[in-house]
């Protein structure tokens, strides 16, 4: 199966977002406090994506977790992501906003043309 497939069919942005709050907490019980869940929910997520993806992301220490190379590119692009996102939402609320819209006006045109001198 591709990459591509894989990533398709299995990676969820819940997950993603369990990923990048893990790397700014530094650890998954500090992360899953952050996330009001536990942490075996954290590192379900984390496995979830490791398997979707076929590469650690994570390298464990007793004093937290630090991202491989990999997980920092996946972080990177999580960025990315979450703002085009944001940007999106953003913009579907303006459209689907019934304030906001095109608002068109027409008037007839009178001209006159100037008398010299004027009367």
């Amino acid at each position: 199966m591709l990459m591509s497939d894989r990533i398709g069919s299995r990676m969820r942005l819940q997950d993603l977002h369990v990923l990048m709050t893990v790397a700014q907490a530094g650890s998954m019980g500090k992360a899953a406090r952050m996330l009001n869940t536990t942490q075996p929910n954290v590192s379900r997520a984390i496995g979830d994506l490791e398997h979707a993806l076929g590469v650690r992301l994570l390298d464990r220490h007793r004093q937290g977790v630090e991202p491989t190379e990999c997980g920092r590119a996946l972080l990177n692009c999580g960025a990315a992501v979450f703002d085009d996102l944001r940007q999106g939402v953003k913009r579907i609320e303006f459209l689907a906003d019934p304030t906001v819209g095109k608002c068109g006006l027409a008037a007839p045109l009178f001209w006159r043309q100037p008398s010299f001198p004027p009367s």
